[in-house]
């Protein structure tokens, strides 16, 4: 039965690959406690695999020899792919996060797309690149620029101890500049109080200044966002 037709040594390594691949971008993200992880991108992966791999041989198989543009497949699942990456990207005032990790997902795709068309030496380097890229070269970009350096607090304190003022002397005077991105209120059973995002930009040390912070009168925790995009 045409259905059922076992499938080619090809056709098994692209989708054993396509998830060994996918799953490794996936697993940095995951390590790194990003919102799309290894399950994500070895599914949009397997997707992009599939899709490529009808375009391919299930067309041809299922109506005969005729003219068909495969490559059309391989240019909707790169326009597909950005509803998934726009759902992990987070826009709050002039502060962008999940861009990365949008980037890994769209990645992701393409090495299914490169591992459904037999690309599989191409789909090696694209991973190994990818790895390079936030192992090797983002690390040293902040290495470079750590006298700009860019990060964000998270201050949660009570009110009426003058915590966030306090909070943001101590950033100026450890050679920060501070702004406050976001604030939001919160109440607890004993005390009521903000929960407030604060921008970063400076030379100075960031563990040092969290914990003066977390020394500050009112104070309930400090923490770093994560400041990769």
């Amino acid at each position: 039965m045409q259905g059922f037709q076992m499938p080619s040594q090809v056709q098994v390594m692209s989708v054993v690959l396509t998830v060994i691949l996918c799953g490794l971008i996936g697993f940095e993200r995951e390590y790194l406690k990003h919102d799309a992880g290894i399950r994500t991108h070895i599914l949009v992966g397997l997707g992009s695999c599939l899709f490529t791999m009808v375009s391919i041989y299930g067309i041809q198989s299922a109506v005969g020899n005729f003219s068909w543009d495969a490559s059309r497949i391989a240019a909707g699942v790169a326009s597909g792919i950005g509803f998934i990456g726009a759902g992990v990207i987070f826009f709050n005032h002039d502060s962008v996060r999940g861009l990365t990790t949008a980037s890994a997902i769209w990645v992701a795709s393409a090495v299914g797309v490169a591992c459904g068309a037999g690309l599989f030496t191409l789909a090696i380097l694209a991973v190994a690149l990818y790895f390079v890229s936030v192992l090797i070269i983002s690390p040293i970009v902040k290495w470079v620029l750590r006298n700009r350096q860019h990060t964000v607090l998270r201050i949660l304190y009570k009110d009426g101890h003058g915590s966030l003022r306090q909070s943001l002397l101590l950033a100026g005077r450890l050679g920060f500049e501070a702004r406050v991105l976001s604030t939001r209120e919160v109440s607890r059973d004993d005390w009521h109080g903000a929960d407030v995002s604060v921008a970063l930009l400076g030379k100075g040390e960031v563990s040092d200044l969290m914990e003066v912070i977390g020394q500050t009168d009112g104070v309930q925790a400090v923490e770093v966002l994560d400041g990769d995009d």
